[in-house]
């Protein structure tokens, strides 16, 4: 079994190692301009295309001409969270009329014929300018098309955009994949969260059939959910709930100074009965008959967890195979983790004056004897008592003073 973990990750990483070096698309040789960091910006002036009319004012004349957009070797790992903008803007010649005849599409194949492109590919400039994102490690393509009498050049460039938060994704990922094993079987994570889901769902739940009361009416309760949702969550729920706790108290004749008291009162309630919720929610569904978590339950949070951490890290970059590659390493390396720490704990030393057989016995006086909290009540039959009296008679019934006391 150890092998097996260890001969995994070792696939795991030189698979990741292959994407890693040999993910680099093979380059075509073309003579078209291109564009790169170290000459961001380019003029381009289309020439007409070949078949069509090269006379200035003629229905059938067409312009064209393709850059190339070249990006970095994925041996530049600091352009890991960051991404190309690229941008194209028609020159001031141009009145702003005929900005509706310039057409850009932007595509990846150096084998299609020139302005060949499908007509759902093909993009209008809006406002003076075109723009898109792409991967800092692909190669593009940019075919630019005058239609009718347009004529001039128009100025292509590409700038580096660094987004930070990739890396935040990035590391979010390997973290949960690294816990994903231990936290799906980890029973205080289960109550902890049912708990705080609990709290959620009776505050959301008081809020939604008290705000029935309120002079607003039923039909504001949507818009004062989406204003929720957009100015936070917390501060509206905290909100709508001294609103509502004020308006039923103004209701009962109370004072203004009983307000804040009893509105501590059922918030307290309110946490408390949330949290019994999800306690009882917990010990229903999740905990099975010896305290421990569900296999079942255990097996669907920790491939979740997984999914998640995936689309973390499949996030943290605009590129797909560096991003899989990044998978597969993060994967590689918790497997390693995870498998030198159940090694540690398989192969951890008994005490010199300590035997093996105590110590057995000693874990299974602890996983007995755990506290009630984290396992089932034992169900009690009314018709049965607590402690079963034995079936048989005692043992001095067989005595020879039977006969004696009978």
């Amino acid at each position: 079994m150890v092998f097996s973990s260890s001969s995994s990750s070792l696939l795991l990483l030189l698979f990741s190692f292959s994407l890693f070096f040999f993910s680099r698309d093979s380059h075509v040789i073309t003579h078209f301009k291109g564009i790169d960091m170290a000459s961001p910006a380019l003029d381009v002036t289309p020439t007409p295309l070949s078949g069509h009319s090269s006379v200035r004012g003629s229905k059938d004349v067409l312009l064209c001409d393709r850059v190339r957009v070249s990006g970095h070797s994925r041996l530049k790992l600091g352009s890991y969270a960051s991404s190309f903008r690229v941008t194209l803007a028609p020159s001031v010649l141009i009145p702003e009329r005929l900005h509706s005849k310039i057409q850009v599409c932007f595509h990846r194949n150096a084998s299609l014929g020139l302005c060949k492109c499908e007509n759902d590919d093909w993009k209008t400039v809006q406002k003076g300018i075109w723009h898109t994102v792409m991967s800092p490690y692909d190669d593009r393509y940019i075919d630019v098309k005058f239609i009718g009498d347009v004529s001039g050049s128009v100025t292509i460039a590409v700038e580096e955009d660094v987004q930070q938060w990739r890396l935040v994704f990035l590391a979010l990922g390997f973290v949960l994949l690294l816990l994903a094993p231990f936290v799906s079987n980890w029973v205080p994570f289960y109550y902890i969260s049912s708990m705080a889901i609990g709290v959620f769902l009776v505050i959301i739940i008081l809020l939604f059939q008290g705000m029935k009361l309120l002079p607003a009416g039923r039909k504001n309760i949507f818009y004062l959910t989406i204003y929720g949702s957009v100015l936070g969550a917390g501060s509206f729920l905290l909100h709508q709930f001294s609103v509502l706790v004020n308006s039923i108290l103004a209701n009962f004749g109370l004072s203004e100074e009983m307000h804040n008291p009893v509105a501590i009162f059922v918030l307290v309630g309110i946490l408390l009965s949330g949290a019994a919720l999800g306690y009882w929610i917990v010990r229903k569904f999740v905990i099975s008959k010896d305290g421990s978590v569900d296999v079942g339950v255990a097996q669907f949070v920790k491939w979740a967890m997984r999914i998640i951490a995936t689309t973390f890290i499949f996030q943290s970059t605009l590129d797909t195979q560096l991003a899989a590659a990044a998978l597969a390493f993060c994967s590689a390396i918790c497997s390693l983790i995870t498998s030198a720490k159940r090694n540690g704990h398989m192969h951890q030393p008994h005490s010199g004056d300590e035997s093996p057989w105590l110590h057995r016995s000693r874990q299974g006086t602890i996983k007995h004897g755990r506290a009630e909290f984290f396992g089932r009540s034992p169900r009690m039959d009314s018709n049965r008592k607590m402690w079963s009296s034995p079936k048989t008679s005692p043992a001095w019934t067989n005595s020879p003073v039977k006969g004696i006391l009978y």
